[in-house]
């Protein structure tokens, strides 16, 4: 399929995609929003809403838009450039139409060294406890924590998972699949493989674009001749 047939499918009004876009401090933030419509030359969103309030955009402001078909477990990134907001009843960002578009297949994602902080808590328990993933998949983790005796393969965990860049956090339920020893490591923590029970769709497109982001960035490293650091 052609680079326009496929814009054309993958940005067909009503479809969701993730806005990504760099604010005046350098940071990265991005909001999911909906396809309003494909007008010839012009791609229109419909502008994000935070607390109730549309998020400012500027003319000729860069945008990424990424976009996942689970069905066809495909993952697609392109970028726009803002060329007006109109200000109707439902705010709408007309952006300059992508004229091509990369995509990367999901069956590819593997696990990806992260350093993200998570907090933690035992089903029935309001204990909050804290660790840190340093790996991370679309079907699981692995996490480090302080020994607990109560931490046993077949556990079921409540987690929160601080990713960067989303201006929120992963709420995900997670079974213990198996518990590392702390002399298996080196900073004297347990180690949790867990495995996700439970997704809400929208959390779910949270961690395919994260983990896409990651796919990128190692299929740049790669294509670029450089080396990736040993894990």
């Amino acid at each position: 399929m052609q680079d326009m047939e496929m814009i054309e499918k993958i940005f067909a009004p009503g479809k969701k995609v993730l806005v990504e876009c760099i604010d005046n401090q350098m940071n990265v933030n991005n909001y999911q929003t909906i396809v309003e419509d494909l007008e010839g030359a012009y791609l229109v969103l419909q502008a994000p809403v935070i607390n109730g309030k549309p998020v400012s955009f500027q003319e000729s402001q860069e945008l990424t838009l990424r976009r996942i078909e689970q069905q066809e477990q495909e993952a697609y990134v392109t970028n726009v450039f803002v060329i007006d907001v109109r200000q109707d009843k439902i705010p709408l960002l007309v952006c300059s139409k992508p004229k091509k578009i990369d995509r990367t297949s999901l069956r590819r994602f593997t696990r990806f060294g992260v350093n993200l902080p998570f907090t933690y808590k035992l089903e029935k328990d309001d204990l909050n406890l804290t660790g840190r993933i340093n790996d991370l998949s679309l079907s699981g983790c692995y996490a480090l924590v302080n020994p607990d005796d109560r931490l046993k393969a077949g556990s079921v965990l409540d987690i929160i998972i601080a990713m960067p860049g989303e201006g929120s956090a992963l709420n995900i339920k997670a079974r213990v699949i198996r518990v590392d020893d702390p002399a298996e490591n080196e900073e004297s923590l347990t180690g949790l493989a867990l495995d996700y029970e439970s997704l809400s769709d929208l959390e779910r497109e949270t961690l395919y674009y994260f983990i896409f982001q990651l796919q990128l960035t190692c299929d740049s490293i790669l294509g670029s001749g450089m080396e990736l650091p040993d894990e």
